[in-house]
């Protein structure tokens, strides 16, 4: 019996293998990535991901976007595309081995619960009652249902404010909101009393992996004529699943993790397998594992190979939606890491006009450097920055775009669009230095003294004739008052003009 036991500990070893190994590579890429950020620049893994790049959900909630509109969620890189139709190959193979054997966070999870499992015994994983256990479980797909709506409909990754995966990964970045680390927080809390609780009560990639148990080719199954009932396997089901009782498991709540099959709990041989049913074909944990990282693995090597992996974020433009424009490339999606060269590329503007205009000195450079190359060139409340790039764009091709309050171009683009002859465009209804020097759209409603740039604050809301509890029922409550606003946006894992939206449909009470 103590061989056996031996036998199953050590079939179990793999997946722990496994498990850690990927845990170790994940957290390894943030880390270097995190490094490259602040100017520390170590060899690349995976052509230097981010966490973002190899987050196969990415891939899955842009799919709506990349069919009506041919590009990818903001923060989403082909690389997640890819790891997402690899995930989805393995669900139909094998269902969850994703959640089960690779997800990080799954492990982080399972660690946190052999401390509770030593605390409470026999009593872990057993303190919820079954039948608001059986109900709960089905919350993580009405997550699925909110965050893939919310993301069609606002183009972006509006999960990652609540995500504790990437707050785990991301902890010393400014990019995790406060909601993420909360959340972390309880998983965590949580991970000492019930197994896995995030991936049973909350996790959207979960749930979307789960509904391939209903129709994925191997499955768990137990044989009713050697089955003894002993109920071992049920017990060592880490979801919770009544194996003992099913002839073959179709719940989506299982991971794949094999430890209640007869090589690990299940104590008569042949009893509980994974299998086919016609032709009867077992697949072992050590295939599984073997099989699930060259399926992975193999598959991000050859996309490496035919040069479809890429880990930077999409450089085209979201399209527009509805109007006289729809179809056509969005300035408003212009994004800070853009070059001049994608720019020119998605709106049909020679990259020398946009140096010219903004006097950088090589087309590669990001849009995101002329906060910098301006700082201290512009007049007090004004800015010239990545808006400035989509106000020139909107102007030279006369695609519509709301400028944020505070945004100004520089007398370079100025004298560029007037050559250029793109002084009045259609749809504008003001000469060029009209709409240049009349207040922005995203001023404050009745404040003339005051607009929104990246250093206006909480406390100038107020000073204006804002009222608190009204700035904290729109957007929350900021850890300060003397807190720029953009930064508060940027903690929240809201776009700047997204907030500013909120805060201008306040109305100012004194």
């Amino acid at each position: 019996m103590k061989k056996r036991t031996l036998r199953k500990n050590k079939v179990q070893r793999w997946r722990s293998a496994m498990q850690i190994g990927f845990f170790v590579l994940v957290a390894f890429i943030a880390t270097i990535h995190g490094l490259a950020e602040g100017g520390i620049v170590l060899p690349a893994i995976l052509g230097g991901a981010s966490l973002h790049a190899i987050c196969p959900f990415g891939g899955v909630v842009s799919f709506w976007n990349l069919v009506t509109l041919g590009t990818l969620v903001k923060k989403v890189h082909d690389s997640s595309v890819i790891l997402a139709v690899l995930g989805l190959l393995l669900a139909v193979l094998f269902g969850p081995v994703i959640c089960g054997w690779i997800c990080p966070f799954g492990t982080f999870q399972e660690w946190i619960g052999k401390v509770g499992r030593k605390l409470f015994k026999k009593r872990y994983n057993h303190f919820i009652n079954p039948k608001l256990d059986k109900v709960l479980r089905y919350s993580r797909y009405l997550v699925l249902a909110w965050v893939s709506y919310m993301t069609v409909i606002t183009g972006k990754l509006v999960f990652q404010a609540y995500d504790p995966y990437f707050a785990l990964f991301n902890f010393y970045s400014s990019e995790v909101a406060i909601s993420g680390f909360v959340l972390l927080g309880i998983v965590m809390v949580l991970s000492l009393f019930v197994e896995r609780p995030f991936c049973k009560y909350a996790c959207p990639y979960g749930a979307f992996q789960g509904l391939f148990n209903l129709f994925r080719v191997f499955k768990i199954r137990r044989v009713e004529a050697t089955c003894i009932s002993c109920n071992a396997c049920s017990k060592a089901c880490p979801m919770n699943i009544d194996v003992a009782t099913a002839s073959v498991v179709r719940d989506h709540q299982c991971i794949s993790c094999m430890k209640c099959t007869s090589e690990s709990a299940c104590t008569i041989a042949d009893t509980v397998d994974f299998s086919i049913a016609k032709p009867k074909k077992r697949i072992s944990t050590k295939t599984l594992g073997l099989v699930s990282g060259a399926v992975l693995l193999g598959g991000i090597g050859l996309s490496m190979l035919l040069g479809l992996w890429s880990v930077e974020s999409s450089k085209k433009p979201a399209l527009i939606r509805q109007g006289d424009f729809v179809g056509q490339p969005s300035p408003s999606d212009i994004r800070g890491s853009y070059t001049w060269d994608d720019i020119s590329k998605a709106f049909n503007i020679p990259s020398s006009l946009l140096m010219e205009a903004f006097g950088s000195s090589s087309s590669s450079d990001k849009v995101s450097s002329l906060e910098a190359l301006y700082l201290g060139k512009t007049p007090e409340g004004q800015e010239i920055g990545t808006d400035s790039a989509r106000l020139f764009v909107s102007l030279y091709t006369a695609l519509p775009h709301v400028r944020e309050a505070g945004t100004i171009l520089p007398q370079s683009a100025i004298d560029v669009l007037k050559r250029e002859g793109k002084g009045s465009p259609p749809g504008f209804g003001e000469s060029l230095d009209e709409k240049l020097t009349s207040p922005a759209e995203g001023s404050l409603p009745g404040s003339p003294t005051i607009s929104f740039t990246g250093k206006t604050t909480f406390k100038d809301l107020i000073d204006a004739g804002y009222l608190l509890a009204d700035i904290e029922a729109a957007v929350g409550k900021p850890k300060s008052l003397t807190m720029a606003i953009k930064d508060f946006a940027t903690e929240k894992g809201m776009e700047f003009s997204e907030m500013k939206t909120k805060l201008n449909a306040l109305v100012r009470r004194r």
